[in-house]
């Protein structure tokens, strides 16, 4: 019986890490159509390229095989491709005016989901469970941020939950007492790091470099409809 390489392939040596560059053609033709596609719909295209090219780094870089070495770089993947790449997609493409906190809700459920032991464990041993985890992260937190940027007046309760959700997960990996993935037990000490220490950079990385994501982005909208809303004219004086 053949054993199952992961998608990104096996968990790389530190030494080999920057050759391996994921050129799988069944990934760079979806990509090639979606840009196609996106490019046909964006609204702004300079930002549409901007989270393309994001998505692409992503996946085809050495990113993707460090993923299936370190968690911390699984979850580093996961900061920029949900917090960084969503939110430019979604203010690319036309707004979507569906209520914001439903799809908070579905975007904590999908990440909470994913990241719980068995089925992360399940995206390293098949191809579809792994970019069923890729695919539903972006596209509910593509749709969450495009229904906050639609309607920003309705966003503070989506924006609310998922900064606590995320803060509760950030917190939650960083203090806990042992690893959680027991697919890294084994591929962590190569990169001089215990599969703890790992997973408590891995809370790190969500906590701070997420966190600061999340509240560019929030303060963004928030800009945004202080800037659209309509002016109260000057009340006259009395003569």
């Amino acid at each position: 019986m053949e054993t199952y390489i992961p998608f990104c392939g096996a968990p790389p040596l530190p030494s080999e890490l920057w050759s391996r560059w994921t050129l799988d053609p069944i990934l760079l033709g979806g990509l090639a159509l979606a840009l196609l596609a996106g490019l046909s719909v964006a609204m702004h295209r300079g930002r549409f390229l901007a989270a393309w090219g994001l998505v692409v780094l992503l996946f085809v870089s050495p990113l993707c095989a460090a993923s299936m070495a370190l968690f911390s770089a699984r979850v580093g993947q996961h900061v920029l491709l949900t917090l960084l790449a969503a939110p430019l997609l979604a203010s690319a493409l036309p707004a979507v005016r569906w209520p914001a906190l439903p799809l908070a809700c579905v975007f904590a459920v999908l990440f909470w989901t994913w990241h719980a032991p068995a089925p992360y464990a399940a995206t390293l041993q098949s191809d579809l469970a792994y970019w069923a985890m890729h695919l539903s992260l972006f596209a509910s937190a593509t749709l969450l941020f495009a229904a906050m940027r639609a309607r920003p007046e309705r966003a503070p309760a989506a924006a609310a939950l998922t900064g606590a959700q995320l803060t509760l997960y950030a917190t939650l990996v960083t203090l806990a007492p042992t690893a959680w993935h027991d697919w890294h037990l084994a591929t962590t000490a190569p990169f001089g790091l215990s599969p703890l220490a790992d997973q408590q950079l891995a809370g790190a990385l969500m906590w701070v470099g997420g966190g600061a994501l999340f509240l560019a982005t929030v303060a963004t909208l928030a800009a945004r409809f202080l800037a659209d809303a309509p002016q109260e004219p000057h009340a006259r004086r009395p003569r």
